[in-house]
């Protein structure tokens, strides 16, 4: 009878043990490394992209600037670039500074804040941005955010520098 209880006592501690111990701990385990390897791979996405940009920054010539057309319409251009990159919900404040003359350039700034982007969105907007003529960033804050890690708040000014007539 004595050994019976004993088997069974030890097959329940030992079921117990699994279900209640190991189990849990092995979905967290498995769940961070899940997290690493996401990391890592976002690590070398970033590093790729860093060096892409060095690469692109050493080809190109110094003090060589280019200016947009005097026709050309700074907000509606960030409207439908917005628009395009799908993040106009995200758009939390937009204010646009006075217009600045310095002498035969015409300096018109925006500064626009955006909650909630993702690393993709915020690539592509930034290399959009990079490709247009006269478009220069003058002032750029990220931040990651506190209730959703894998989103950014960006704080961004853009300065769009045209010829006076």
């Amino acid at each position: 009878m004595d050994r019976r209880v004993l088997i069974f006592l030890f097959l329940f501690i030992l079921l117990f043990e699994f279900r209640y111990i190991y189990l849990p701990n092995k979905k967290k385990v498995d769940s961070v490394t899940k997290l690493i390897s996401k990391k890592e791979e976002e690590y070398k996405e970033f590093i790729n992209l860093c060096e892409e940009y060095k690469l692109i920054a050493q080809n190109k010539e110094k003090n060589n600037f280019k200016v947009a057309n005097i026709n050309f319409s700074f907000f509606s251009y960030l409207n439908d670039l917005i628009d395009k990159i799908g993040i106009k919900t995200n758009i939390n404040n937009i204010k646009i500074l006075p217009k600045e003359e310095i002498e035969k350039w015409l300096l018109e700034r925006i500064e626009i804040e955006i909650n909630l982007i993702s690393l993709e969105q915020l690539f592509s907007l930034l290399s959009k941005i990079e490709k247009t003529n006269g478009l220069y960033i003058f002032k750029f804050e990220m931040k990651r955010d506190k209730n959703k890690p894998y989103f950014l708040n960006i704080s961004l000014g853009l300065i769009c520098l045209k010829q006076k007539m």
